[in-house]
């Protein structure tokens, strides 16, 4: 297959970062309902692997505008049902059905979002919640009630489209104030680490960094329809990407590819058993195109947050 020379090239995001790979992933979904040809690999540049994008035009003002114009239309019935997650199983089980009468084969939006947040499957009847995604990485519900759906719900309210042209576009500058969802190593700032104290108000501005990518969150969670979360070894859920070492450490394990992919290829590409194995084999991998592949550990900083460590290569 010749390489095309035309196509779009996403510097800002870093292949090599859990959360630079999602928005990567969560970018080319979501052009799709405006590109429906869109492809998606990886470019060996600018110190990583980079996004290329194929058959989505070359101006990327053009494009962010219209992937904008995406995310701000797109349904988000699913982060409307609480602001907790895990939440009621019941309720889950209700949401599930009606997601399923809705589904048709050009519109799973619901279903698939639902399918990766959770399994209604084995519920924790101590708490009478459904077992969730990995990807929920901070407390289920914070002293007012709100957690991850909430959170994304904030998030891609705040995102806007300078945000998400710095986002794909730029070196990232860490700038924005809000919720993030944890799936970046530079928010594992555990207060040990950190130069100030976070308590103290007013020694923080926006030229100290130490915020979030908004728009990089926001483009990670249309990710996550590509991450199915599944009952594995029993009554255990798994997400998908997600790989046990030793039954103790979780690692969030994804590929890089060089050959253009579309958007069903890489929910295929995404669930290969062989990403997970120790070590991945590399000949068998590269028969498909892939090049490299990462993973980044999952690791609770107490009983309600988690962080990924920074990612290598394996």
């Amino acid at each position: 297959m010749s390489e095309s020379t035309q196509g779009l090239l996403l510097n800002g995001l870093d292949g090599g970062n859990p959360l630079g790979f999602l928005a990567a992933i969560g970018t080319t979904v979501a052009a799709q309902d405006t590109f429906p040809d869109i492809r998606l690999c990886w470019k060996s540049t600018s110190g990583g692997w980079r996004p290329w994008l194929t058959d989505c035009g070359e101006d990327k003002k053009e494009f962010s505008k219209k992937l904008f114009g995406t995310l701000r239309n797109v349904r988000m019935t699913v982060f409307d049902i609480s602001d907790r997650m895990p939440f009621d199983v019941a309720k889950f089980v209700d949401a599930l059905q009606e997601a399923q009468s809705r589904s048709s084969i050009t519109d799973r939006r619901d279903a698939d979002f639902l399918c990766a947040i959770g399994t209604e499957l084995y519920p924790d009847h101590k708490k009478d919640v459904f077992q969730d995604s990995s990807f929920r990485m901070v407390r289920s519900g914070d002293s007012q009630g709100q957690g991850f759906l909430f959170y994304a719900r904030d998030i891609r309210k705040k995102t806007d489209l300078a945000c998400l042209e710095r986002t794909l576009f730029q070196p990232w500058d860490y700038r924005d104030k809000g919720y993030s969802l944890r799936w970046d190593p530079m928010e594992d700032q555990r207060y040990a680490l950190r130069w100030r104290d976070p308590g103290k108000r007013g020694q923080s501005d926006l030229t100290e960094g130490g915020g979030s990518m908004i728009a990089a969150n926001s483009l990670a969670v249309e990710a996550l329809r590509w991450f199915p979360t599944v009952l594995s070894n029993g009554r255990r859920a798994q997400t998908t990407g997600f790989h046990r070492v030793k039954q103790r450490e979780n690692y969030f394990v994804w590929p890089i590819w060089t050959p253009p992919l579309g958007v069903e290829a890489l929910r295929s590409l995404l669930s290969l058993e062989d990403l997970g194995k120790e070590p991945p084999p590399r000949r068998l991998l590269a028969e498909r195109g892939i090049e490299d592949v990462y993973h980044s550990q999952r690791i609770p900083q107490n009983q309600y947050y988690s962080n990924f460590a920074p990612a290598r290569p394996v």
